[in-house]
């Protein structure tokens, strides 16, 4: 469980829920947690904090947009978690989407890399909890696992030519956990910028282009091809690991 990444998804046991409703929160965001455990709704891991013990989690709750889009901090125990899962795929966002079409082919040409985009943020949290998040000015967030840094060039240079109806937004993960928003990559890699922020559960901590090398070799051609910048869409993917007995899928919203 100690290996549990931020944006995974969790699903509490009975006791977690009862121990975190005991705490001092106001009216709403009792409601708020009172409709999450009757619904069986999953919590996204975060970064976590320095302060928090190694047996502890820190989760986050995205609330729709009928409580004004709150977000509730949650710290439980990590023998808690009852489950552990993932985002949906940006297939299954897409479906029913009117810029279906073109996420489907993104999404594609990203499988053709060996590479699954699921969407978190609004669109995800919606096909999680089949609540209102997504408004006009929501972007399509997706995360993007990749084997190395040559892999990351290749996606971001994908992202960029994608034309979606929504904004497309994300970040890259690498194998050890390491996340960067693939937009600042493709401004890294078109040198208009010399540092990246690089995240992972624990820190958050800047990055050079040498620094991100070294999990990968990106070739010149493919950097130059991650240059345009336009506005693509991601995918969703839903993924549930099967009956560990800490397993669970913690959502990420913005």
């Amino acid at each position: 469980m100690q290996d549990l990444r931020r944006n995974q998804l969790v699903w509490l046991d009975p006791q977690a829920w009862s121990q975190v409703q005991d705490h001092d929160w106001d009216a709403e965001a009792q409601i708020i947690l009172a409709h999450w455990q009757r619904n069986k709704l999953s919590l996204v891991v975060c970064r976590q904090r320095t302060d928090v013990e190694p047996d502890r989690l820190c989760l986050g709750l995205p609330a729709p947009r009928q409580w004004s889009r709150r977000r509730l901090a949650l710290t439980v125990g990590v023998a808690q978690v009852a489950a552990v899962g993932a985002f949906p795929t940006l297939q299954q966002v897409a479906q029913a989407m009117p810029w279906g079409p073109a996420a489907l082919e993104l999404d594609r040409v990203l499988t053709e890399l060996a590479v699954t985009p699921r969407v978190y943020g609004s669109h995800g949290w919606q096909w999680l909890t089949r609540m209102a998040y997504v408004h006009e000015a929501s972007d399509l967030d997706v995360t993007l696992n990749v084997p190395d840094f040559q892999t990351a060039c290749r996606v971001t240079a994908l992202l960029a030519a994608a034309e979606l109806g929504p904004r497309l937004d994300g970040e890259i993960v690498f194998p050890d956990g390491q996340a960067v928003a693939w937009r600042e990559l493709q401004r890294l890699l078109a040198g208009h910028t010399a540092q990246v922020l690089l995240k992972d559960r624990q820190s958050i901590r800047l990055a050079t282009l040498a620094e991100l090398q070294k999990l990968g070799i990106c070739a010149p051609d493919e950097a130059a091809h991650a240059m345009p910048c336009h506005e693509p869409n991601a995918i969703v993917v839903r993924v549930q690991f099967a009956d560990d007995a800490l397993a669970g899928g913690p959502p990420s919203g913005r």
